[in-house]
């Protein structure tokens, strides 16, 4: 890689969409969430905020310094890569063991974003939020408010267990990347500030619905799990009817 491009991949990575950025977006989520402080930062915590701060460099967010990377339109950032990276960080920061439920909402959230490939006929997260049509456009949400109505009860934020740090940056991270596939891409001034500034205000709203709900994801409860399932399973459909030819 020449050096330009090398530096703009180090900003990315430890400015925007990533480093300072994440930092910021872990701290509302931790503020507004009102989650408990418990162990102090170790190797795991260390790991998942590492792997977390990779994932959302990748989310094509409005001037995110990647879009100026060639090929024309910035490098590809592969929406499968960032998700397998936020499992991997969400699975160092949550509390053991697994239920089945949670399982169950990793393989069909998973399943309902690998599915949005075909909506693009590729796993570009920037092809993916440019794809045209009410179809696509319903997928994308649907599978959406699947990841974030599961992330709170798969991964279990407020719980008192692991780093606190490395609990909020994996949730601002997964709101990264997940909310960047809502973007429209190629965003320019004065739009693409807009965007950031809803991407923000997003964030605190869903950290204080967080706070509002805290005893249900704690319980695991039935009607949350059904209608995140039931939201994978509609986008999951919605992607294959849209991508029919």
């Amino acid at each position: 890689m020449d050096p330009l491009g090398l530096l703009l991949e180090v900003v990315a990575l430890a400015a925007y969409p990533g480093g300072v950025f994440l930092a910021v977006m872990a701290w509302l989520t931790y503020r507004g969430a009102g989650m408990e402080r418990s162990t102090s930062l170790d190797a795991r915590g260390l790991a998942a905020i590492a792997i977390a701060a990779v994932a959302a460099a990748m989310a094509p967010l409005p001037g995110t310094p990647a879009a100026s990377l060639p090929p024309p339109g910035g490098a590809t950032a592969n929406l499968v890569a960032a998700v397998l990276l936020i499992v991997v960080s969400g699975a160092l920061v949550a509390p053991q063991p697994w239920s089945r439920r949670r399982l169950v909402l990793v393989v069909f959230g998973g399943t309902a974003l690998v599915l949005l490939g075909l909506v693009a006929t590729s796993f570009s997260s920037t092809d993916i939020s440019g794809a045209a049509g009410r179809a696509n456009a319903a997928a994308r949400i649907l599978a959406v408010i699947a990841v974030l109505l599961a992330l709170p009860a798969v991964v279990k934020p407020q719980e008192a267990s692991g780093s606190v740090a490395a609990r909020a940056t994996v949730v601002a991270a997964t709101l990264e990347v997940m909310l960047a596939i809502l973007i429209p891409p190629a965003q320019q001034w004065p739009f693409a500030p807009v965007w950031v500034v809803g991407l923000v205000a997003t964030v605190v709203v869903y950290a204080l619905l967080l706070r509002l709900i805290r005893t249900a994801t704690r319980r695991e409860h039935p009607s949350l799990f059904m209608v995140a399932w039931l939201c994978a399973i509609a986008a999951s459909v919605t992607a294959v009817i849209a991508a029919r030819p």
